[in-house]
This record gives structure tokens, sequence and C-alpha cells, in this order.
């Protein structure tokens, strides 16, 4: 079997849906996702509804780590699966996600968590939120592991740390 990357993203908006101030992320979600989706690369993802803010993979659970008092309506999360890390770097820096990217200060508030982590699976698992917040909260207390990683410090699927191989990564 092969394993796949998993991939969480993790934010909170400087305001609740539906606050003027968020609309410009709001409005660029339906647009990301289909980027992701013809990206290469890229398995599948969780997917929301903006509507209900409900995901397919399961209900949210935030990480510990995240400041007190956050309306769950402040809350912008996804997981996504992929082949490599290349490919979600690609993905994340490139394109649609790469111009909402650039503006995120707009429309998320700063923290001293991580914005996301990445973990290796087996091509037949498919993680849920729980899980998500465990590898990000792992990754905000111990740094990172082979089960809790990022683009700068990356680890294969047997451990050993690699380095993104940035022809396939950078824009």
């Amino acid at each position: 079997m092969k394993p796949r990357i998993a991939f969480y993203t993790f934010g909170v908006l400087r305001e609740p849906v539906g606050n003027p101030v968020v609309q410009g992320f709001i409005d660029r979600v339906a647009s990301v996702y289909a980027a992701a989706e013809g990206s290469e690369g890229f398995f599948e993802r969780s997917v929301r509804n903006v509507q209900t803010w409900e995901h397919s993979w399961g209900p949210i659970t935030t990480p510990q780590c995240m400041p007190s008092g956050v309306d769950h309506a402040q809350l912008a999360m996804t997981i996504s699966l992929w082949r490599d890390l290349e490919s979600v770097a690609a993905f994340a820096y490139r394109g649609a996600h790469g111009e909402a990217l650039s503006r995120r200060r707009e429309w998320f508030a700063g923290g001293a968590y991580p914005g996301y982590v990445a973990w290796w699976v087996d091509e037949q698992h498919r993680p849920n939120f729980s899980e998500a917040a465990d590898r990000l909260d792992l990754l905000h207390t111990q740094g990172a592991t082979p089960a809790a990683f990022t683009f700068r410090q990356a680890f294969d699927p047997a451990g050993a740390p690699v380095r993104l191989k940035a022809a396939r990564a950078e824009p």
C-alpha cells in the first residue's frame, strides 16, 4: 500500500462567518476547493457545507492549542489527502490558494499555534478532525516529528527527515 500525506489546516477568522470582514475569505472557498481538486497529487478532502459549516469527514474537534473563547463560526479548517508534500506545497503557494494565502492577515487572527500540520497515512485511511487536532497539538507541543510535521521540517513515510524537492514545490 502506498502512503499518502494527510494535511490539516486550521485558522481562527477575525470575525464569525457572515461578518463583512471575512467575506473575502468565504467568497474564495469554492474556487480554492476547485483548485485543490484539480491539482496534481490531490486525492480527496473533507467537504464543508459553507451554509452549516459541517464537514463530511465527521464532527469538528478543535485543537487544545486553540485560543479560548473562540466562536465555532470563526473556525476555518480542512483535511485533505495528497500523494506527497511537494504536491501540497505547489497547491498552497500557487493559484487561487496562493492568492488567498497572501491575504490571510486580512481575514485571520494571528495565534501562537501552527496553521497546518502534515503526517503520513495508509492509502486506506481517512483521518477525522479529532485525529487532525491531535496532530496539530503534537506539532505545537513537540515541534516537528515523523508523526506531525511541516514543509520546513518534513519526514518520509519511514520517519527519516527529508527536504522538499524545491523544483516541484515552489511556484
